[in-house]
């Protein structure tokens, strides 16, 4: 049950409403919960429906609404992160012919709700496990197909809804810092650790670095929660979900994210031109010009460098008393493969003022 706060943030599922979405009459329906343990920005169902006349509407739908947590809805309405996912299936998923889930409609006013179709049948990646390295690969390559679907498109510019480099783990709160590295500088070790502190230190020239380079549609929050695989486990075909986060900015920030995040270290060591090899190879095959590898290969560590500020914003995260066990462990879990990547790509060279590096 909810609370009555929580009742005003969540669309619930009802027959009425429901019926006069889909354009048919609900009898009847059972909700059945998803995902409790993995949705921080939203409250999920599986819906089975009764409708007159039969099969005037799917059997089955999935329908997502805001969150019932106040930080986290606060926080997901501060940053419009709904209006960003229903933007982008409203305005952008409709140029891609085989872009799934399909969207059976929508609302990005508050309380914001999403009825979607129903891929519950799929394997769901795994945040805590990590992604293998065939899921990692083909999540690249899909990234790759809809980040050169909208390089540099003037179109996104004209999207009020889409804003321009706007990550959640962009600026970390102050009073974490300290004690962020007092949990983790031991495990970084002093290599890292001087690299952290130099990207806070540096993160204004950062972003700057950032917005002089080419721009697409980026999600934001590219990780093994927000995947589904159809396939199988050798040949595995990726499905991205939940565009809360999307924006216009640097297309190798969802490459960093992903990998730093989601594939552990023993799967992706001595693998990095591979992926961003084939991340390049799909953006030049779907038309992207004038970008060669060398380029590709310095924005993926400015990207590294600007993921790595997750850690902070998640060691925050973890400081609720409502986090759950598995949140938890998948957090310190990521926030020590992004620091491992930033060190296996040698991101330092590619920092605004790399001064204090030179014998690194």
């Amino acid at each position: 049950m909810l609370s009555p706060v929580a009742a005003h943030t969540v669309k619930l599922p009802e027959p009425g409403w429901i019926g006069d979405a889909l354009g048919t009459t609900i009898a009847s329906l059972e909700a059945q919960p998803m995902g409790p343990s993995r949705g921080f920005q939203s409250t999920t169902w599986k819906l089975h429906l009764n409708c007159e006349p039969v099969g005037s509407a799917p059997a089955t739908v999935v329908l997502k609404s805001e969150t019932s947590n106040p930080a986290f809805n606060a926080f997901s309405r501060l940053h419009n992160a709904f209006g960003r996912e229903v933007g982008v299936y409203t305005h952008c998923v409709p140029r891609l012919k085989d872009h799934q889930p399909i969207i059976y409609a929508s609302q990005g006013s508050e309380p914001c709700w999403l009825l979607m179709e129903d891929l519950t049948h799929l394997r769901a990646g795994d945040q805590l496990l990590g992604l293998s390295h065939a899921e990692t690969l083909t999540a690249v390559q899909r990234m790759a197909a809809l980040h050169a679907e909208f390089w540099m498109d003037p179109h996104l510019e004209q999207q009020s809804w889409l804003p321009q480099h706007s990550f959640w783990f962009q600026k970390p709160r102050q009073d974490l810092v300290e004690s962020f590295f007092q949990t983790y500088s031991v495990r970084f070790g002093a290599r890292v650790t001087q690299l952290m502190r130099a990207v806070l230190d540096q993160g204004e020239a950062l972003d700057a670095a950032i917005d002089q380079r080419p721009w697409t549609l980026v999600h934001g929050d590219l990780r093994a929660d927000n995947l589904l695989f159809d396939g199988t486990v050798d040949e595995p075909y990726a499905i991205i979900l939940d565009w809360s986060w999307a924006c216009r900015s640097l297309g190798s920030i969802d490459l960093a994210f992903l990998i730093g995040g989601s594939e552990p270290v023993a799967q992706r060591l001595g693998r990095h031109e591979e992926l961003l090899g084939a991340w390049h190879q799909e953006l030049v095959a779907r038309g992207v010009r004038d970008y060669p590898l060398v380029e590709a290969r310095r924005d993926q560590q400015l990207a590294a460098l600007r993921c790595i500020t997750a850690g902070v914003a998640m060691h925050g995260f973890m400081q609720d008393p409502d986090t759950t066990i598995r949140t938890a462990l998948f957090m310190d879990q990521a926030i020590q493969r992004h620091a491992a990547l930033a060190e296996e790509l040698a991101a330092w060279e590619a920092l605004p003022d790399a001064s204090g590096f030179g014998g690194v």
